[in-house]
Order: C-alpha cells, then structure tokens, then sequence
C-alpha cells in the first residue's frame, strides 16, 4: 500500500499509492492483514465502529477516521494504532487515545492536532461528516489558515482518494518544514518512547481493573504537558469511576471554557452530580449547555428532564441520541419510571456499560432492572461488579440486599442493608425491605422499627406501612394494624396486600361480613393470587356457607392442586357437609404431598372418627402432635376421643397438655369438665383429688 523510498528525513516520500485493499500486506513484514471478503477493514486504519462489527453504522465518517491514521503514519513511519496481532491492534482502538501530532513532529502547526483528534474522535458522530470537511481543514492548513475543525458540514463529498493524495501533501510538506531546520539533526523514524503519551496510554489500559491507579498515571501526564485538556477529561473519569465524585469535578473545573472539551466535561459533571441525584449542581453545570445551540444542548436537557421526573420530556429529548452518556441516562428513566420498560432499561445499560466507562451506578441501575425481569442471578452479578468499584456504596449494598432477599436469603440480605444503613441512614427503601426481612423472620417488633425509621423519612410511603401493618397484625395490635392498612388503601384503594392483610384482621377480630368484602376485592385487583381465594373459602366457612367454602377452595386448587392446605381445608369443608368419601379422598391426597402437616392429620382424624375409625383417628392426632406439640385442635380432639372411648389414664395426660396451654381457650371449660370426670374413673390413689 506504500511505497519506500529515502527521500525525506523519515524515509517516506508524499506519494500515496492505493492497491486492491482486500489483498493488501504488509510492505515491511509480507503479513498479510485483511483476506479478500473477511474482515471490514485493515486492522491498523480500522474505526471503532468497524472493530466492534457495527456494519450498519458504517458512514463517510468511518472513512475520514481511516485517511486520519494514513496521515499520522506519514508523519511518522507507523500507524497511531499496532500491535503484535490484528486482536491487539483492536483493542487499542477501542480503548486508547491516538498520539498528539506534536509529540510526533514537535514543528507541526497546533490546527494540525486540532484536525487530527476531530478525525480520529470514537464517536463517529462526532468526526467530520465526510471526506470533504476533511480535505476542506487540510487546505486550510497548507494556506496558513486557521482550520475549523468541526464534524459537521453540508459540501459536497469528494473520492477518498482525494483527500489522500492531499493528506499525503501536507505530511510531505511538513516532512520538508521539519528537514530544513537550521542544525536539525536527522532524528530517524519516530517512536514515541516513555513520557507523557506512555503513561496516558497505560491509563487507558487500566482504567477498567484500577481507577485509581489511571488517575495517577494521568496526573504524571499532566504535570509534563498541562494543557492537555483531554487527558484532564480522562483523568476526571478515572476518578469517578474509582468513586471520587468531587475530585472528578475538580478535574473537570480545570478545563478552560475555551478548550474543546469543555462541554464534555460539562456533560460529565452534569452526569456524576445526576447519578448521586444532586440536581442543583447538575443544573449548574447542565443549564447554559441545554440553552446553547450546541450539539450537546440535547443531551443535556435530557438529563435535567430525568433529573426533575419529567419522563416524557426526558424521553423525547434522549431519543435517537448516540453515546454511552444518552444511553445511560435512557437506562436509568425506563427502569424508573412508572410504566418503564426494564427491558428496554437493561439493553441501554448494556450499551453504555459496553461503550462508555465501568461506572458502579449503572451497574447497580442495571441490577435493580434485572430484579424486575426476574433474573436474580445477573442482578446479584451486577452488584458484585459495582461493589468491586465502591466496595462501600451504601445504595448498591442496597440493592444487593434486595436481590438476596427476592433469592430467600434473609440473612445475608440483613446483613447487607445494615451496612448500607450505617453509612448512609437516609436510604427510606433499605429500611423498608429491611422491615419486611425482619418480619419474614419472625421479628415483628424489629420490623416496626424499621418500618418507624422509613416512615419517618419518607411519609405514607405504601411498602413501609404495608410492612408495618403486617408486623404489628403478627403481635396482635389489630387496632395499629388496622390504621396502618387504611392508611395504605387510601393511598392506594386497590392495593391487592393491603386488602387482604385488613381481611385477615377482620376475621381475627371476627368481623366477617368485612373480612369476605376486603378479600374479595383483593381477589378483584389480583386474580391470579389462589392465597387469596383460599383465605376466602376461610371465610365462608366461617360464616357456615359451606357450599361458598368448597367453590373457594376449588378456586384456589386450580392454581395449586397439590397445595396440603388448600386440600385440607376442603376436606374439612365437605366433612362438614356430610360428604366424608371426598373428605378422606382430600385428606388422604394432602398428606400424600405433606405427610406431617398438622392441619391435615387433625382433619382426616375428625372424618375418620365420624366414619367410626376411631383407631385411624388416634393414629392421625398422635402424629399431629408429633408434629407440633402444643397445638390446641389436636390435643382436645384427642382428648375428646380418649374420653368417649373411656380410656381414663390416657385422656388425662392429653387434657392436662391443653388447658396447660391454652388456658383462654373457648373449649377450655369444657374440657375442665372431661378432665375432672377422667380422673374421677381412675384406680384408687388417683382420683378427684389429685
């Protein structure tokens, strides 16, 4: 593709000679770098767009990036971008910086670099439009003229041939400037060596697996050549990878607003001080950018949009944007937004992770999306990956906590929202899921607390009094129970939880007429929930409508056939109704699914005794209580049987067990009666009197 030559104080002469590109090697080693219909380009002219196999992003602009790098290897006999293999060749387009044009040929007129890093920028968007803008600036050049270096333009479009043979004239132009100067020495080929653009290049290579340590290589940089004001950008993002949020901003402060980056580094504060949701300073930084004319004006007005909850207009602004900062930002207002798609969330965090840099927010953004669409396991990865960059970030321990707790690790989920708490109290929504962690656990009053603490942050919050509702129905405080659900379903007057957690209080304190109307229209507002048509059956049953009964546990057995309970409570429904052939044939199909659960045995002990199996009834009760010993229905069955069968001694024991527990029990008079004529038919020595 290149001819040598020895004119030119870098062995390379001005002309450019273009060969069939899909069989192009090589001159100096014979590789051969592209196989005719395999690959998109050579590797070392290669744009980003073409290296990441974007096909269809291809534009004129993917060229210019291509005469770029042509232009630098004039300059200096290697092209901005190598590697011992075409994969590392790659990477370091995809992830360095190109060299500055003066560290290259120290004569080089500034506009050159000025040309150069718009040409060579990642985003293709943000290049020249076409080849023509680009041979436009290089004319510009050769006339002494400074150039305008800008991407956009409406001329027409040249042959890239065009713009080569002039890039291949102002680098032989610039060759001769720099061979007539007085008592130059002949430098031979230019290599950068270690200085400056080394260590630059190293940050870059370690931006993603040590921030910090990038940082520190660019600030070494920048005490050698201060203006280099987008190693500044670069270093600000380091930072706030690595958590240092304010030093990013120190950082960014310190780009002049006359430099080309400073609207970059205005969207970047804009974009830190929105993630740690400080919209004041967000505003400061984005507002006189969203007013200008300028190409960012958009994207920032999306950000202040996202900041202030405006969805639509967030949306509207952020739509078709390019860039990891706009899809950021869409992530964060479709995975937060009432209505939002997690989904679509997902995939623009994918994208700005995959594009932009690793920051820990987009990964925990990322998690609580993946939360939504159910996948637990790739929510807990993104945690893992934010905690490695803010092992201390209180919101992402956060949402750890979160995901563990949906995966039924209680513990370690408390865990994990107690560290968040202690570094940062303020965060309503860790209380919460805390609370309800508590609560599972079967701590109720530290559930309240927790539940007190949210409450108090965050007013009327529908979770916390939910939480605290369910908490103080478990101690038996009907009264705060009930004011806590009334509170929520004012709130929310369709809330599915709250509705049902007001029936179970009602049907506790016996209002049944209330409780069947809260759990029907719990049912109403989530008909696919069959805990909800079995608490109903609960309540008809109570009510005696037995038929009522049956139809709701039926209803509740289509989601769950196999459920023990839902079968149990239907067989003690038609015992009732005379019906003790489908009463065993429920029974027996319960215990089949779970054979010691205590509620089953009790039922299946009631049909057989009232089928005249009196032994398979005290067979039934005795495992009952084997299963949960204290519990009242099958020590007072059991009792009750042991007296009708006459069998003294036994029944005494089993009597004794009851009123020892459950002293207020309704039945408790009763069976103080069956236990005083037990011990009335004793043997001598143990009678009445004992």
């Amino acid at each position: 593709m290149r001819e040598t030559s020895s004119k030119g104080p870098y062995g390379t002469d001005s002309r450019a000679v273009l060969a069939d590109f899909g069989l192009a090697k090589s001159v100096a080693t014979g590789s051969r770098l592209t196989r005719t219909g395999e690959a998109l380009g050579t590797p070392a002219y290669m744009s980003p767009e073409q290296a990441r196999g974007e096909a269809s992003s291809l534009t004129p602009a993917t060229d210019v990036w291509g005469l770029a790098c042509v232009l630098l290897e004039m300059l200096s006999g290697r092209p901005p971008y190598d590697g011992v293999t075409p994969a590392a060749v790659v990477g370091a387009i995809l992830l360095r910086e190109p060299p500055r044009v003066r560290s290259l040929l120290p004569d080089a007129p500034p506009g050159l670099d000025r040309v150069v890093r718009v040409a060579l920028t990642k985003r293709a968007g943000d290049r020249y439009a076409e080849a023509g803008a680009f041979r436009d600036d290089l004319e510009r050049l050769l006339r002494g003229e400074r150039p305008w270096a800008r991407p956009a333009g409406t001329r027409r479009r040249v042959a890239s041939v065009a713009a080569l043979s002039l890039a291949a004239a102002v680098a032989g132009a610039l060759l001769l400037r720099a061979a007539s100067g007085p008592g130059r020495p002949d430098p031979g080929p230019s290599r950068p060596g270690p200085g400056p653009e080394d260590l630059a290049a190293r940050a870059r290579a370690v931006r993603g697996s040590d921030a910090r340590e990038a940082a520190r290589l660019l600030a070494e940089a920048l005490r050698a050549e201060p203006g280099r004001h987008d190693w500044r950008l670069e270093r600000g993002l380091a930072l706030w990878i690595a958590g240092g949020g304010a030093e990013a901003l120190e950082e960014w402060r310190q780009i002049p607003p006359e430099a080309p980056e400073a609207a970059r580094a205005r969207i970047y504060g804009g974009l830190e001080a929105f993630c740690r949701l400080d919209m004041r300073d967000a505003r400061r930084l984005l507002e006189p950018l969203a007013a200008s004319g300028s190409a960012d004006a958009r994207l920032a007005r999306g950000i202040l949009a996202a900041g202030k909850q405006a969805w639509a207009e967030a949306r509207e602004s952020l739509r078709g944007l390019p860039g990891w900062e706009a899809a950021l930002v869409r992530g964060y207002v479709e995975g937060g937004t009432p209505g939002g798609d997690p989904g679509l969330a997902v995939r623009e965090l994918d994208r700005a992770l995959r594009e932009g840099i690793p920051l820990a927010w987009a990964y925990s953004n990322r998690a609580s999306d993946r939360m939504e669409l159910g996948d637990l396991a790739g929510a807990l990865e993104d945690c893992e990956h934010a905690l490695r960059l803010a092992p201390q970030d209180p919101r992402v321990l956060a949402n750890r906590g979160a995901a563990r707790q949906r995966q039924g690790d209680l513990r370690g989920a408390i865990a994990d929202f107690d560290r968040a708490l202690v570094r940062d109290p303020s965060l309503a929504e860790a209380w919460t899921d805390r609370a309800m962690a508590r609560r599972t656990l079967g701590d109720a009053r530290g559930a309240i607390a927790d539940a007190d603490a949210a409450l108090a942050l965050r007013p009327e919050t529908p979770q916390a009094l939910l939480a605290r509702a369910n908490a103080r129905a478990d101690l038996g405080d009907h009264a705060g129970a009930l004011a806590d659900y009334d509170a929520l379903i004012r709130l929310q007057p369709t809330n599915p939880d709250a509705l049902h957690g007001r029936a179970t209080v009602h049907y506790d304190l016996g209002n049944l007429e209330q409780a069947l109307g809260d759990e029907s229209a719990a049912i109403a507002a989530r008909p696919e929930d069959p805990e909800f048509r079995f608490s109903r059956g609960n309540i008809h049953l109570a009510l005696g409508d037995l038929r009522a009964a049956v139809a709701g546990y039926d209803e509740a057995l289509r989601f769950e056939p196999a459920s023990a309970r839902f079968l149990g409570m239907r067989g003690a429904a038609r015992r009732e109704l005379g019906d003790l052939a489908g009463a065993l044939a429920d029974l027996d199909q319960a215990l089949r699914a779970s054979p010691e659960h205590p509620e089953s045995l009790n039922n299946r002990a009631v049909a057989r005794y009232a089928s005249g199996d009196w032994k398979g009834a005290v067979e039934d009760l005795r495992q009952a209580l084997k299963a949960r010993p204290a519990y009242p229905e099958a020590l007072q069955n059991l009792g009750e049987v042991l007296h009708a069968r006459q069998e003294w001694a036994a029944a005494v024991p089993v009597l004794e067990d009851f009123l020892r527990h459950s002293p207020e029990d309704p039945a408790a008079p009763k069976l103080r009666r069956l236990l005083e004529e037990c011990r009335r038919n004793l043997p001598d020595g143990r009678g009445a009197g004992r």
